[in-house]
């Protein structure tokens, strides 16, 4: 593992996609981060202690996905999480991620600011088809000394995601919302008790109000207000139900290889393209 000592960072871009606005200078205690993402073999052994407690993922029938210096790819928010604690770890939150990929100089690239070429990274249009051992591009590691934290695999971390979270977050070791929430986007709306409206509102919501989220049945959340549960339609503002996502993968974009750029998935998606590093307390 790879030391972040404690201090103030560059968080966030001005000048990329709205949810990485604005930039801001946040400041983390001391942390450990993976130098690499969790590979087959690591995730092999989780399996065998566990002993059946989690299925194999599904890139464990692909041959060209299985080398043990692979990435683990195809794995969820919860069996990520589920390693992380099983090797006495944790997932990184975003803060932490970003940090260890930028360091202090508020860089584009875990390089540099040089863009992007297959030299440095794996990304869309590259020969290979298939995540890359873990330790391929190490000369482009980051300032903390962490390898692929641009292209290979996108990463999960352990925040819930919200695209509007950088204008209200801390600027002391932000660890992203609390819970998945639901912004009202309308000057006001309603909310009933019953996910179909009916007669019976319980009060109502007003224009960036925010409420955790309990529930959905199809376009329908079920929110806390109050005291009590009610009910928003999901055409009434965003719903943040998503944890979120850094880095990028070997069959995506290149703008996703930027230090700031984010994502967010369900907790339950898999996709091949998609793995994880772990981190810890200093």
């Amino acid at each position: 593992m790879m030391h972040v000592p404690e201090g103030p960072f560059l968080m966030g871009s001005d000048i990329g996609n709205q949810d990485e606005h604005p930039q801001r200078e946040v400041a983390l205690p001391g942390f450990w981060i993976d130098k690499y993402c969790v590979t087959n073999a690591q995730y092999r052994r989780f399996l065998e202690e566990t002993e059946g407690a989690f299925k194999a993922p599904p890139s464990f029938a692909r041959d060209d996905f299985v080398g043990p210096r692979q990435p683990v790819v195809s794995v969820s928010w919860e069996e990520a999480s589920a390693y992380a604690r099983w090797a006495g770890k944790r997932l990184p939150t975003e803060a932490e991620w970003e940090k260890a990929a930028r360091g202090l100089d508020g860089r584009t690239y875990p390089w540099g600011n040089a863009l992007p070429t297959y030299e440095v990274a794996h990304y869309a249009g590259a020969e290979t088809q298939c995540p890359l051992d873990v330790d391929a591009h190490a000369g482009a590691a980051s300032p903390s000394g962490c390898v692929q934290m641009a292209g290979n695999v996108f990463e999960w971390v352990g925040d819930w995601f919200d695209a509007f979270y950088y204008r209200y977050a801390p600027a002391e070791n932000p660890r992203g919302p609390e819970f998945p929430s639901f912004e009202v986007a309308v000057p006001s709306i309603a909310v009933f008790a019953v996910p179909g409206g009916g007669n019976l509102a319980l009060g109502e919501a007003k224009k960036g109000e925010r409420f955790e989220i309990l529930g959905r049945e199809k376009n329908t959340f079920k929110i806390r207000f109050g005291g009590a549960e009610g009910w928003l339609p999901r055409k009434a503002g965003y719903a943040w139900t998503a944890r979120a996502v850094r880095g990028c993968g070997w069959d995506y974009i290149e703008d996703n290889l930027r230090c700031t750029a984010r994502e967010g998935f369900e907790p339950w998606y898999k996709n091949f393209n998609l793995g994880f590093r772990c981190a810890m307390v200093a």
